[in-house]
């Protein structure tokens, strides 16, 4: 049976609904982490969807670094009133930072699996459920996260939710459409993925090497894909990986790349499958918190920290990670002219990541922690 009842009129008559109703065993429970700053308005809109899920989840923890968020906590309390059973956690984040506010989430949760989304997530009411089934037909053992689908529209019901709401300025319409177009050949999708770094396989050094990425038979009936790497506004795990794997500390001003960090390392663990089904639509609320050469420069110098504490030979990685800057420098280079960013801002995050990353490097391992956020601040306060 199932530990949540569905909602009535709710009768999805698929693959989902059958594995998860004939369990025999008892029904795996989960707890939704949200991270926010300053995103009082969106999380407001968040959480009835995420609230009201087919299976709802035994707990919410938000974990809030904005300066108002006892005002955020009780607007917030409002609304989960209206969910006695679900148990809410609002926690003052004890550092603000998006890797370290999931870390203090998790910590606090309760459920079996973690469900992990941003402020601005709107997920689909069947999204856990649909994550769950995947879960439920592990009888090995063998999963140990499984990311939804982020997909461009919201779910009908729920799309008032965005009124008013405007979208982060990514790329212009022109450039995208350019850019789709681009898409349709072999040639341009090598190009968007190797020259312009369009990928997270191309973003992320992998210095654990390539994952499996076969789906054992027992997942057959369901529609799910092998995965590598699991995105941070709508990815879940089991908890006892989350703690085991947790996001890098050291990330306190800017966690760039943080989400495929802890997933690759979550694979170490077990499987990642996405559920092919399992939909949300990240907003992309506007308000972004850094500017675009920030974000250039510490995903680059972020990579470095990663490879330091995680690789078993980090200077084998070295030579990899150099070229990389330079390629990196030609794609972003060619990425603001496309975009007519004439003041070429992430190339010049990536002549910062040049000019500093021998000094990240130079740092012990055991020293990370305490000395990155404090380099991470400077670079900040330079540029």
């Amino acid at each position: 049976m199932l530990a949540h009842p569905l909602r009535p009129g709710h009768s999805p008559g698929n693959a989902v609904f059958r594995i998860l109703s004939g369990l025999s065993r008892p029904m795996l429970t989960w707890s939704l982490v949200i991270p926010t700053y300053n995103r009082r308005e969106v999380l407001l809109r968040v959480l009835p969807p995420a609230l009201g899920q087919t299976v709802p989840p035994v707990q919410v923890v938000i974990v809030d670094s904005s300066r108002d968020w006892q005002d955020t906590r009780d607007a917030v309390r409002a609304i989960a009133a209206r969910h006695p059973a679900i148990r809410l956690d609002y926690l003052q984040a004890e550092t603000p930072s998006s890797a370290t506010q999931r870390n203090q989430g998790v910590e606090q949760a309760i459920g079996d699996i973690v469900v992990m989304i941003d402020d601005d997530s709107f997920l689909y009411p069947d999204y856990a459920e649909r994550i769950l089934a995947v879960y439920a037909a592990d009888a090995r053992g063998v999963l140990a996260g499984v990311n939804g689908v982020n997909v461009p529209v919201m779910f009908d019901a729920h799309a008032e939710a965005s009124a008013g709401l405007a979208h982060k300025d990514d790329t212009q319409d022109r450039i995208r459409g350019l850019r789709d177009r681009i898409m349709r050949y072999r040639l341009g999708r090598w190009i968007s993925r190797r020259i312009l770094f369009q990928d997270m396989h191309a973003l992320f050094l992998k210095y654990d090497g390539e994952r499996g990425l076969e789906v054992p038979a027992e997942f057959a009936g369901l529609a799910v894909s092998p995965m590598t790497f699991m995105s941070g506004h709508g990815l879940s795990v089991r908890r006892r990986i989350a703690l085991a794997e947790p996001l890098d500390r050291s990330l306190r001003y800017y966690a760039a790349l943080e989400d495929l960090d802890a997933s690759y390392r979550y694979g170490r663990h077990g499987l990642l499958l996405r559920a092919d089904g399992a939909r949300l639509h990240h907003f992309e609320v506007a308000g972004g918190r850094v500017k675009r050469r920030t974000a250039t420069t510490f995903q680059l110098l972020n990579m470095l920290v990663f490879i330091k504490r995680n690789a078993r030979r980090p200077e084998a990685w070295l030579a990899t990670y150099r070229w990389m800057l330079w390629r990196r420098l030609l794609g972003e280079t060619i990425k603001d002219a496309l975009s007519r960013r004439w003041d070429f801002p992430q190339a010049k995050g990536v002549l910062t990541a040049m000019r500093c990353w021998r000094e990240v490097w130079a740092i012990p391992v055991a020293d990370l922690d305490g000395w990155y956020p404090g380099y991470q601040r400077a670079i900040l306060d330079r540029i």
